[in-house]
C-alpha cells in the first residue's frame, strides 16, 4: 500500500484543464464574506512589521537630507561624526561602496529636498542623530524650478511630450453641434503609508537576508542580488506583514540597499526606517497635473470629439503616467487626440501611487462629461449609458467581460438617483445639497508569471504556500478561501505562507490590480492537483473508482450516497508523507482586451458661508469579476473611496515656490482624513465571473475604487452649487473664491 500511494502522491500534473467558475457553480466558501484570518493578530499587535524587526546586536541609522531644493555641498566633516561614541560608520556622496546601482545613493548635488546626502549607522538612534550633527553641513543653493509654468516656459521635460490620436479630431469639434471646453488642475498627492519605508539587513557570509517594507519582495530580492554582485538564492527577503504601500513600494528601494551596504560594511545588523518627514519628503507622490478637456457632441448626446491636453509636473523624472487614458478609452468616440508634456521640476520623481495617471484623468475628464451633460441639458447617467463601449478602442478587441451599465444602474437604485435635483431644495440647515456620478476604467487583469504549492497533510490540513506579501488587502486569506474551494475542506483546516522569498515560489508585485487575479488561479490549480490525487487515494481505499466520488465541506461522499467519511479518514492514513501539487497562471486570452469598470455616485452638504464640503454618501458598484471574498473586497472599496475623498478635499503637497521645499510635509499639517471624515459608504458588485479568464474569473480591485471618487464628488458639488471649482483639492478657500 505504501509504495502504491507514493505513485499518486507524487505525481505531478502539469495540466490544468480546469473550468472558470461560473455564474452556476455551486461554491461554499468563494464569494461568501469571511474575516481575515490574521484579523486577531493584526488588531491585537501580535503581528510583525518591518519596523518592528530589531535582531541581536543591531545598529540603528539616522539619514541627513537636503535641506533645500537645488544645491551644492561645500562642507560635510564626516571624520568628526564617525569619531564620535557609538558610531561604527558614515557614508556620504564621496564614500566608496560596495554595491553597483544606476542612481547615486548619496549625492553631493541634491536636486530635490529631501533627497540622501550622508547616513549614519550607529548603537542608538540617539549617537546616529548626534553624528547628523556633527557632519556639520554646508551646502550651497543652486536654481532651481517647482513651478510647472515655469518648467514649461523653459521647455523642461523629462522626455518628449506624448501624442496619441485617431481620426480628424479638429474637423469633427468643427462640426458637433455641442461643444464644452474645461481646464482642470489636479495636486501631488502622497502615498502617507502608516508604516514607513523601511528595512533591516543582516549578512551570513555572502548571504544576505533582508526584511523589507515592500510590495515586491521577489523584485527586490532580485534588485539587491544585482546591486550586490550575488546570485538570486543568496538573498533572502521577508516581507510578512506590510503596513500600507499604494504604489510607493515596489521594490528594494533605497533604504534596503543603504542598509544592506551598511550592514557589510560594519558586519552587525542594521535597521533604516525613514522617519514621517523624510518619508513625506521622498517617500513618494502623485503628480500635479493641469488639463484642458475639448468634447464636442451630437444633439442627441453621441460624442464625436475628444481633444485633451496634460501637464504632468514629473519631479525628476519617472515614468509617464496614462492620465489621459480616460479621455481616449472611457467612451466610444471615433475622434480622439491626447497629448501629454511630462515636465522637469526640483521635486522627487513622481512614483505609482493607487491607479496613477488613470485616477487623475478619469478627475477631470469625468468633469467635463458632466459639463456637456449641462450643455445638452441631457441626464449625467444617460449620457454615460448612450456612449458606452464594449472594446477597447486603440486595439479593436473587445473586452473579456464588462459589465458597467448594469453598475449604472444598481448605483443609481441605491443612490436614489431619479430624485437626484429634489437635494437641490432648500434645506432647513441651509446647506447646499447635490449628487454626483462618475464611472471608473482600469486594467486589473494580471497575468503569469505567478506560482503556488499546496501541501495536504495526515491531519486533514492544508498549507498553501504563495510568492505574495499582503500589504493589507487580505490576500493570504483569499488564497486561503480559493484552496478550500477547491479542496473540499473548511476555511479553518487551510493555512496561507507569504511574505518570503526562501520557499521561491514566485509571485508578482502587489500593484496594478494584478494579485488577486495573478494569484488566485495558480492557487486554485495547485489546490486541484492536490483533491484529484486524494480522491484517487480515497478510490484505492474504498475501492470506489474516482470519477465516482467527490470532496466538499471536509467530506469525501460518493455520488450514491453509499460513502461518507470525513477527508481524516483518508488523509489519516499517510503517516509521515504528504500530498503535494504545485500550480501556475496561465496567460490571458488572445483576442480580448482585460479591464474593470464600475460606477461611483456622491452627496454632498456644501456650507456657502463657511467653504466646507461635507461628503454624506457615496454609492461605489464595481464590475471585477467574480468577487472572492465580498468583506475584504468592501474594504478595499472603502479605503479606496476614502483616498479618493481626500484627493478631492484635503490632500495637497504645498511646494514654497520661493525655496522649492515643502511646507506640509507631516502629519500635522498634510490632512489625510479621520474616522470623523468617513461618509456613508455603499458597496455593491456586478459579481459577474470573467469566463474568458483562468479559473477563477476574478479581476482585481486595488485601483478600481480611488478611480471616480474625486469626480463624483467634484460634480456633486457642481449640481449643488451651479459652479466648479477649477483645482483640487476643493479646500474651503477655493470653495469660497468659486462661490464668490
Amino acid at each position: 500500500m505504501e509504495g502504491r500511494y507514493e505513485d499518486v502522491w507524487v505525481l505531478v500534473d502539469e495540466d490544468d484543464d480546469l473550468e472558470t467558475w461560473n455564474d452556476e457553480a455551486e461554491l461554499d466558501v468563494v464569494g461568501s464574506p469571511g474575516v481575515r484570518l490574521d484579523g486577531h493578530a493584526r488588531a491585537s499587535g501580535r503581528v510583525r512589521y518591518t519596523v518592528d524587526i530589531r535582531p541581536p546586536g543591531m545598529l540603528e541609522t539616522a539619514v541627513l537630507r537636503s535641506p533645500v531644493a537645488h544645491g551644492r555641498v561645500s562642507g560635510l566633516d564626516v571624520d568628526a561624526a564617525r569619531g564620535l561614541p557609538g558610531v561604527r560608520a558614515v557614508l556620504g556622496p564621496d564614500s566608496e561602496l560596495s554595491l553597483s546601482t544606476r542612481e547615486q545613493l548619496l549625492v553631493g548635488e541634491p536636486v530635490f529636498a529631501g533627497q540622501p546626502i550622508a547616513v549614519v549607522a550607529a548603537d542608538a538612534r540617539r549617537h546616529a542623530e548626534a553624528a547628523l550633527a556633527a557632519l556639520a553641513l554646508e551646502i550651497e543653493a543652486l536654481p532651481h524650478i517647482v513651478d510647472p509654468e515655469a518648467a514649461l516656459h523653459d521647455q523642461r521635460f523629462t522626455k518628449d511630450p506624448e501624442e496619441e490620436s485617431r481620426g480628424d479630431v479638429e474637423a469633427a469639434l468643427e462640426a458637433a453641434e455641442v461643444r464644452v471646453e474645461l481646464e482642470l488642475e489636479t495636486p501631488a498627492h502622497l502615498q502617507t503609508p502608516l508604516e514607513p519605508h523601511a528595512a533591516v539587513a543582516l549578512w551570513d557570509g555572502d548571504r544576505l537576508t533582508a526584511y523589507v517594507s515592500t510590495q515586491g519582495m521577489f523584485a527586490a530580492r532580485d534588485e539587491l542580488a544585482e546591486a550586490f554582485g550575488l546570485r538570486a538564492d543568496q538573498v533572502r527577503v521577508i516581507s510578512e506583514y506590510v503596513g500600507g504601500g499604494f504604489g510607493a513600494k515596489q521594490g528594494a528601494g533605497w533604504e534596503a540597499l543603504v542598509a544592506a551596504e551598511l550592514a557589510r560594511l560594519t558586519g552587525r545588523p542594521v535597521r533604516l526606517v525613514n522617519d514621517r518627514h523624510g518619508e513625506q519628503l521622498a517617500g513618494g507622490r502623485r503628480a500635479w497635473t493641469r488639463q484642458s478637456v475639448r468634447l464636442g457632441a451630437r444633439r442627441d448626446g453621441t460624442l464625436v470629439a475628444v481633444d485633451a491636453d496634460a501637464l504632468v509636473a514629473m519631479g525628476q523624472g519617472g515614468w509617464v503616467m496614462p492620465v489621459l487614458e480616460p479621455a481616449l478609452t472611457l467612451y466610444e468616440v471615433a475622434n480622439a487626440r491626447a497629448m501629454t508634456f511630462p515636465l522637469k521640476t526640483n521635486l522627487r520623481s513622481q512614483n505609482a501611487f493607487r491607479a496613477p495617471g488613470v485616477m487623475e484623468g478619469v478627475t477631470v475628464f469625468e468633469q467635463a462629461v458632466d459639463e456637456l451633460a449641462l450643455a445638452l441639458d441631457l441626464d449625467p447617467l444617460e449620457l454615460r449609458r448612450r456612449n458606452h463601449v464594449d472594446r477597447d478602442q486603440g486595439s479593436g478587441l473587445p473586452y473579456s467581460s464588462k459589465a458597467l451599465l448594469a453598475c449604472y444602474d444598481r448605483a443609481a437604485k441605491l443612490a436614489d438617483w431619479e430624485n437626484r435635483d429634489r437635494l437641490r431644495e432648500l434645506q432647513p440647515d441651509g446647506l447646499l445639497r447635490g449628487m454626483g456620478c462618475a464611472t471608473q476604467i482600469w486594467w486589473g487583469g494580471g497575468g503569469p508569471p505567478s506560482h503556488a504549492t499546496v501541501r495536504l497533510d495526515a491531519a486533514g490540513h492544508a498549507q498553501v504556500v504563495t510568492g505574495i506579501q499582503d500589504i493589507g488587502t487580505g490576500t493570504l486569506t483569499s488564497a486561503a478561501i480559493v484552496a478550500a474551494e477547491e479542496l473540499g475542506l473548511t476555511l479553518d483546516h487551510v493555512t496561507v505562507v507569504g511574505g518570503d522569498t526562501k520557499p521561491n515560489v514566485y509571485g508578482p508585485v502587489a500593484g496594478g490590480s494584478q494579485t488577486t487575479p495573478s494569484v488566485m488561479p495558480a492557487v486554485r490549480s495547485a489546490a486541484a492537483k492536490v483533491r484529484r490525487t486524494l480522491l484517487q487515494l480515497a478510490s484505492d481505499v474504498f475501492e470506489i473508482a474516482a470519477d465516482d466520488l467527490s470532496v466538499r465541506g471536509g467530506r469525501i461522499r460518493s455520488h450514491d450516497g453509499a460513502l461518507d467519511v470525513d477527508v481524516i479518514e483518508v488523509t489519516g492514513k499517510l503517516g509521515d508523507a504528504t500530498i503535494d501539487g504545485s500550480g501556475s497562471r496561465g496567460p490571458n486570452p488572445d483576442g480580448f482586451r482585460v479591464h474593470t469598470f464600475g460606477c461611483q455616485i456622491a452627496q454632498v452638504a456644501v456650507d456657502a458661508g463657511t467653504g466646507e464640503i461635507r461628503v454624506e454618501r457615496i454609492v461605489a458598484v464595481h464590475d471585477v469579476g467574480r468577487v472572492v471574498n465580498p468583506l475584504l473586497a468592501s474594504s478595499q472599496v472603502e479605503g479606496g473611496v476614502l483616498q479618493g475623498m481626500a484627493f478631492a478635499l484635503t490632500e495637497e503637497l504645498v511646494v514654497d515656490p520661493t525655496t522649492g521645499v515643502p511646507v506640509n510635509a507631516t502629519l500635522d499639517d498634510y490632512k489625510v482624513p479621520t474616522i470623523a471624515d468617513t461618509p456613508e459608504i455603499v458597496v455593491d458588485f456586478a459579481d459577474v465571473p470573467d469566463l474568458n479568464l483562468p479559473n477563477v474569473g476574478a479581476k482585481g480591485l486595488g485601483e478600481p475604487p480611488i478611480i471616480p471618487t474625486a469626480a463624483a464628488i467634484a460634480n456633486a458639488f457642481a449640481h449643488a452649487t451651479g459652479r466648479r471649482c477649477r483645482a483640487l483639492p476643493m479646500t474651503r478657500a477655493r470653495v469660497l473664491e468659486t462661490l464668490a
